[in-house]
């Protein structure tokens, strides 16, 4: 809320009287209260005991005076009493109204004086009866201690200042009057003195216990203040219960929550629709003095819309207050139950990915070649998929040949996933069928592609076929827009480039192959594309692995593959699909050893 200042708190009438005009300029001391208005039920509860005293003191005033003096004189005497209390009974009652010609304030502040003026006047014509006897005095201590009660400055200083008119007048004028005893005859103003200092420590007294009470209303107020603040702040909705369960208070959370329709005076059972969730049960704990039946564990709650939000309501029993006897807290589980459901479709999109893993694992073993038994050679070989992808286009096929030579086939297809390995698979088969076939090396890849043409026309991949004999280590390369072979030998590792085209292109393959030969502990590494390309450049990406296959040249064959995959760093194990086929031929046998002790 934005500060006001000065002269618009005094225009609004939030500045009490006494802080307006020049007395606003005077300094006060930090023991005087700060004149803090009572909530309006404790106001009215003292006013009303202080109006019924005035109007009961009026009567037995009027009784005695008409005993005393007389009915003329009595009717003189209690008249000013009356006004006051009538007037005092007036303004309660339009203070309590809230009539527009007045504000509140100043209709409690107006009807606390006239109250008082009633009881300090019923203590005026008590003394002015009993011929200044000193115990009547005593009443005007007791209307000072009523006036610190209302605990504001303007009936306080209404009744110190009619004791103080009304004394220092009648001692100066009529000292019978005031006192009768002789002492005070004589000296007048010094017992005036005297009865004033005793009021000024009666009013000390109440002063200091109305300062005290203000202080414990204001720390009492700032924690009912810091208590709203953080319930009124928690995105729970909290609502106190009477014994009856309905709603007796209620923060901004649940108001939003059960809202738009009040919830002062409603069951909260009736706010709820039972329970939220299926396969929990619907509460029906048994009712508790403190607890109403039915409520608690998972309900739901039907917004302005029609549509149901989930809640969990608990309960919970609230002892040494006549009013409120139980506290709840509804939670709003919206977040939960759209948490929830988003696991559970994680756990079955998990549980149906690692079931098409499975079943694209098994796939690739069926599509896997049976192990190459030949004698002279050593062959293996590792794939890793995309990470975005359980299967790929890469694959790989050998065979033995009716000649004795053994068929190598490295194939990458276009596409991703299980598309792309169908693709693939129809390349190897197709090649395969054609080399079994006797079809010759230079045609194989041309001939593949007529024949895909016809029963895969979508299909567009890069091939390498190898055609080796074991015997004399000749290797015949044709490729198909495959990157080239590598051949470590003597611990170096060069390129062996097969040019053609794919498959799906214009004319594919080529007349021309390429050949070298492999001696015994020489390798050749076949490979697809994704071995090179984590860079995007592929020179870079040859010679990595060419410096990488001449440096494993001495690892077993088994190790070779895998290690190709996660040495060569431009593998591009993330985005694409890796495959290294490596074969190797035999070292000669070296001569035998001696045998010691022969």
């Amino acid at each position: 809320m934005a500060l006001l200042s000065r002269r618009e708190q005094h225009r609004h009438g939030r500045l009490p009287w006494w802080r307006r005009g020049s007395l606003r300029r005077l300094p006060r001391a930090r023991w005087l209260p700060q004149g803090t208005p009572l909530p309006d039920d404790i106001w009215r509860g003292r006013h009303r005991t202080f109006l019924s005293a005035a109007w009961l003191a009026c009567v037995a005033a009027s009784a005695w005076a008409v005993s005393a003096e007389g009915l003329r004189h009595a009717l003189a005497d209690t008249l000013p009493i009356a006004l006051a209390a009538l007037t005092a009974t007036a303004l309660s009652i339009v203070s309590v109204a809230g009539s527009r010609l007045t504000s509140r304030r100043w209709g409690r502040e107006a009807a606390s004086c006239a109250a008082m003026l009633a009881l300090v006047a019923v203590a005026a014509l008590a003394v002015h009866l009993s011929g200044g006897l000193i115990e009547t005095h005593f009443l005007f201590f007791i209307a000072v201690g009523a006036a610190a009660a209302y605990q504001t400055w303007a009936p306080f200083l209404t009744a110190v200042g009619f004791v103080v008119v009304h004394h220092g007048l009648l001692a100066s004028t009529s000292e019978h009057e005031i006192f009768n005893h002789p002492a005070g005859q004589q000296h007048p103003w010094l017992w005036a003195l005297v009865h004033g200092a005793l009021l000024a420590l009666a009013a000390a007294v109440g002063i200091a216990s109305w300062r005290a009470e203000e202080v414990v209303r204001a720390r009492l107020s700032a924690l009912g203040a810091r208590s709203r603040l953080i319930v009124g702040s928690i995105d729970d909705g909290v609502l106190a219960l009477d014994g009856g369960g309905r709603v007796v208070e209620a923060n901004a959370a649940a108001v939003r929550l059960l809202g738009p329709r009040p919830l002062t005076g409603r069951l909260l059972r009736e706010l709820l629709e039972g329970a939220g969730e299926e396969g929990h049960p619907r509460p029906g704990a048994p009712a508790t003095p403190s607890a109403p039946s039915g409520v608690g564990g998972l309900h739901r709650v039907r917004g302005r819309g029609g549509s149901c939000t989930p809640v969990a309501v608990s309960v919970a029993p609230v002892h040494g207050d006549e009013r409120v006897r139980a506290v709840a807290t509804v939670r709003d589980l919206s977040s939960v139950v759209r948490a929830d459901s988003a696991e559970r479709a994680l756990l079955e999109l998990t549980e149906r990915a690692r079931v098409q893993r499975q079943d694209v694992a098994a796939l690739q073993s069926a599509l896997r070649p049976p192990a190459l038994a030949v004698p002279g050679l050593q062959v293996a070989v590792a794939y890793e998929p995309a990470a975005a992808a359980p299967a790929g286009g890469d694959l790989y096929d050998w065979l033995v040949l009716p000649s004795g030579q053994v068929l190598l086939v490295v194939v990458d297809a276009m596409g991703r996933g299980t598309a792309a390995t169908r693709e693939a698979l129809a390349v190897t088969t197709t090649v395969r069928t054609l080399a079994v076939a006797g079809c010759p090396l230079e045609e194989l890849v041309a001939r593949a592609g007529a024949v895909l043409e016809v029963t895969h026309p979508q299909a567009m991949a890069t091939v390498l076929i190898a055609v080796l004999d074991p015997r004399t280590g000749r290797v015949r390369l044709a490729g198909g827009g495959h990157p080239p072979a590598v051949l470590v030998a003597a611990g170096a590792a060069r390129e062996v480039p097969a040019e053609g085209l794919g498959i799906g292109y214009l004319q594919p393959g080529s007349g021309a192959t390429a050949e070298v030969v492999l001696s015994p502990g020489d390798t050749l590494v076949l490979y697809t594309d994704g071995l090179i390309e984590g860079t995007r450049d592929i020179d870079e990406g040859l010679r990595e692995l060419t410096a990488t296959a001449a440096a494993l040249a001495d690892l077993p064959v088994d190790e070779v593959p895998a290690r190709l995959l996660t040495d060569v760093s431009t593998c591009a194990r993330e985005d694409d699909d890796c495959l290294a086929l490596v074969v190797r031929r035999s070292p000669a046998p070296g001569p035998p050893q001696p045998q010691p002790g022969r």
